[in-house]
């Protein structure tokens, strides 16, 4: 049942018109009866309704969302599902705008963001920042300067962000270090492929493929390959020497699909356990071909969803959740159910 400013009005024995103008916010009230109104609003479980208040108002509400470019197919599924979302609030004025930044440099993804805190011309804006640390102090002065900062999929935990949605990526390095451990029959020296920077998400996917290892007492050999997505040929030492050799690769950045198609064409197929992140086209191609055992996803469309619908009731609504993160759940994918996993046609061409 709703409950209305009439129902409100007649519990207390006052006026639906004392009523409404307590719950907008207007003049005319004395505090004691202010402090009924809402207490009895909240006790009977009264919900505003927005889509009116919008109507009578003709607010709009924008939002920019700051997204990486890399890797293309993750973050054209990001942008896809936000636009989706975004719909959903259209008739409340809420509106995203999206804009894709190079992250390599991360210096081109600080300056646009910074200029966007100076400029201020949106009312929040939700980043995917390429790193933690170096984002702290534009994320705070943004804060500061009273503009409402979400992150999401990378996150800076040290910064005063009001909400990060993401996955945990200590344990998706965990995860990949098991998965790798259950498939392998022979598991001695194994291969890390990540990006050649330091970031939040490389060291902790690191740390958490290592820390399995350690944790389980089992004396393997692990390699770090250093790369950058933008140019992933690897050197011939790799290619020739670490990668035959060993039994085993986890690819912690955008590439795997790269990495499976070079295995592939110039080393030993199948007898080799291959372990990464997220799907398309490609990747599907290769898990099929068991060249690829199985990779981890963390559900891009369900990120891109609880970020506008968290953005939309913390600006429109009001609400201000304790928590301060959503972590998404981490899904194992293999050959079997990777087809529930390819987001439509716009992969394809991957």
């Amino acid at each position: 049942m709703k409950i209305t400013a009439k129902m409100i009005a007649e519990s207390l024995g006052v006026s639906t018109a004392t009523v409404d103008r307590v719950l907008n916010n207007r003049k005319g009230v004395s505090e004691k009866t202010i402090k009924r109104v809402k207490n009895k609003a909240e006790e009977l479980g009264y919900k505003p309704n927005t889509a009116a208040k919008f109507l009578s108002t003709q607010k709009r509400t924008e939002v920019a969302f700051i997204l990486p470019v890399l890797p293309v197919y993750f973050w054209d599924e990001i942008e896809e599902e936000i636009k989706k979302a975004a719909e959903v609030y259209e008739s409340f004025g809420f509106v995203a705008h999206i804009h894709r930044v190079d992250t390599i440099p991360k210096e081109k993804q600080i300056s646009f963001i910074k200029e966007f805190i100076d400029d201020n011309p949106y009312d929040a804006l939700v980043i995917s920042p390429h790193d933690a640390d170096p984002y702290t102090d534009i994320i705070n002065e943004g804060i500061k300067k009273g503009i409402p900062i979400f992150t999401l999929n990378n996150d800076v935990p040290q910064s005063e962000r009001i909400l990060f949605v993401g996955g945990d990526y200590y344990q998706a390095g965990f995860l990949a270090a098991e998965l790798i451990h259950l498939f392998s029959k022979e598991l001695k020296d194994v291969v890390i492929i990540r990006e050649d920077e330091d970031t939040y998400q490389m060291k902790n996917k690191e740390k958490g493929f290592r820390d399995y290892f350690y944790i389980n007492k089992m004396g393997i050999n692990i390699h770090t390959i250093p790369v950058n997505s933008d140019n992933i040929q690897l050197e011939e030492e790799w290619k020739n020497e670490t990668l035959i050799s060993t039994h085993a690769i986890y690819v912690a950045n955008g590439i795997l699909g790269e990495i499976a198609e070079y295995i592939n064409e110039h080393l030993y197929g199948d007898s080799k356990t291959l372990i990464g992140h997220d799907m398309n086209e490609k990747i599907n191609k290769y898990l099929q071909k068991n060249i690829i055992k199985s990779v981890i996803c963390q559900d891009p469309a369900s990120q891109a969803m609880i970020m506008v619908k968290s953005v939309f009731e913390y600006l429109l609504l009001g609400s201000r959740n304790k928590s301060s993160e959503t972590i998404i759940k981490l899904e194992i994918v293999t050959r079997a159910n990777a087809k529930y996993y390819i987001n439509g046609d716009k992969n394809k061409n991957d």
